[in-house]
């Protein structure tokens, strides 16, 4: 039976905010959309990828067009609207296209921030839902591996997500360049907005010996301070923290510096003129400028943490190219290994039909020999079975399902040898799309891929995900 593969989604380079927004699925709802789908099984199998930046519906149906109207109508129904319906906020993509645009994603090339890691761990949650949900199958089981592999790949052997893209994992970047291991600083950061939640959270994964939040605010800084496991203080204990802190990051909106030259002079004197480093995040400034001029002081504006920013990005498109040449070749791997499933039960039933014809032919003749000969008969009839399927068998591997021809030159082989087993498609088919066109079939696609000796460690997830 025939199967097509097929996302439909939105993402941050065709819809607006809003858009996304509305489609976000939350935990719940994702899984409640899950069992639906499998449940329902218009759909063989369902992946669903849902983050700020996108919300994609992955599918394995025997009917593509029905399948894209059945997801429009699936979304209607579960957030009461049709969010997906045609139009440019929409894209549709399927078989191989699918797959490939999986692993761009995979592969953070369709990020908003090109490069960004965070999209790998997104994508391996969205499996792990889809199996939690009963809709995921052998065929994305291996859809997902291959994709989970291409990011891999793209990071370990480029530099697509090397350098910090942000402000505020720059001004972490720098400073650690400065002290380079952070676990006996206290870090103090100024305002609990967003980017003050965000330099505070980068702060956190390198373990400072203080994390002290200052907001105008207090609940919000003690709201904060929970969150990363911090101190919480007011806006106007700045002077006062400043004597205790090493690392300083300051964001909030003011009209005048909350730190002041002479706060940092005083300072440092009691510090004992020990090392500081700043980072002015604020729009107007929040740390007055004249700071930079004092000795053991080191102050980073927003101009000069663009320009780190732009530099690593710049490094990071230069990377595009060859990421890119990455995830065609595993494109490529994984079109072969779906096409080696389905090459692989036609040699088999060929060699279990020459085996079975062997097998009483030589049972017939055994009584002529004397049974210290049976052994040897055995062997010899097993060697000249082999020796005969050897070539056929490797022509039969070598068949491309990719066109009409292979098609019909497999099943030309059924037909000469007289095999029993259900014809392939015909009409040039994709490859994947007889590899597990329904749910029906999916262990058939598994039992084949074990006999195959297809080698899927290579799609792998590292982390046990798999």
């Amino acid at each position: 039976m025939n199967g097509e593969l097929l996302v439909v989604g939105c993402s941050h380079r065709t819809a607006p905010l809003a858009l996304r927004e509305s489609l976000a699925f939350g935990p719940d709802q994702l899984l409640q959309t899950l069992r639906l789908a499998s449940r329902e099984r218009v759909l063989a199998e369902t992946l669903i990828l849902s983050t700020c930046h996108r919300t994609e519906f992955y599918s394995l149906s025997t009917d593509g067009a029905r399948a894209e109207v059945y997801v429009r109508e699936m979304i209607a129904r579960v957030k009461g609207s049709d969010l997906l319906g045609p139009g440019p906020c929409t894209y549709a993509y399927r078989d191989r296209d699918t797959v490939r645009h999986l692993m761009r994603v995979a592969a953070g090339l369709d990020s908003a921030v090109v490069g960004e890691a965070q999209i790998l761990g997104q994508v391996k949650d969205a499996y792990n839902m889809a199996r939690e949900g009963g809709s995921a199958g052998a065929f994305l089981d291996r859809l997902l591996a291959a994709a989970i592999h291409a990011g891999k790949r793209a990071h370990s052997e480029t530099e697509i997500g090397s350098g910090s893209v942000s402000f505020t994992s720059a001004t972490v970047s720098l400073t650690k360049k400065i002290f380079r291991d952070l676990s006996g600083k206290r870090v103090l950061i100024v305002g609990a907005g967003a980017f003050g939640r965000l330099a505070a959270e980068h702060f956190a994964e390198e373990r400072p010996a203080a994390l002290l939040i200052a907001n105008r605010t207090r609940e919000r800084a003690e709201a904060l301070a929970a969150h990363v496991g911090g101190e919480a203080f007011g806006l106007d204990e700045v002077p006062a923290l400043l004597r205790r802190a090493d690392v300083v990051v300051s964001a909030v909106h003011t009209d005048r510096p909350v730190v002041r030259a002479d706060s940092v002079r005083e300072a440092l004197r009691d510090r004992s003129g020990r090392t500081m480093v700043f980072a002015d995040l604020g729009v107007p400034r929040n740390i007055d400028p004249a700071v930079s001029r004092l000795d053991n002081v080191f102050l980073y504006t927003l101009e000069s943490l663009q320009t780190i920013v732009d530099q690593n990005l710049a490094r990071r498109r230069r990377e595009v190219p060859r990421v890119e040449a990455i995830v065609e070749e595993e494109l490529e791997r994984f079109f072969q290994s779906v096409r080696a499933l389905q090459v692989t039960p036609v040699v088999r039933e060929l060699r279990d039909r020459f085996e079975s014809i062997r097998a009483l032919e030589t049972e017939k003749h055994l009584k002529r020999f004397a049974a210290s000969d049976r052994a040897a008969v055995e062997a010899l009839t097993r060697s000249i079975v082999n020796k005969l399927l050897h070539l056929p068998t490797t022509k039969i591997r070598e068949i491309d399902l990719a066109s009409e021809k292979g098609v019909l030159r497999l099943d030309a082989v059924r037909e000469v040898f007289g095999m029993n087993g259900d014809a392939m498609p015909s009409g040039g088919t994709d490859p994947l799309t007889s590899a597990a066109g329904s749910a029906g079939n999916a262990d058939a696609f598994v039992a084949a891929e074990a006999s195959a000796g297809v080698d899927g460690s290579a799609g792998a997830d590292g982390d046990g995900n798999r």
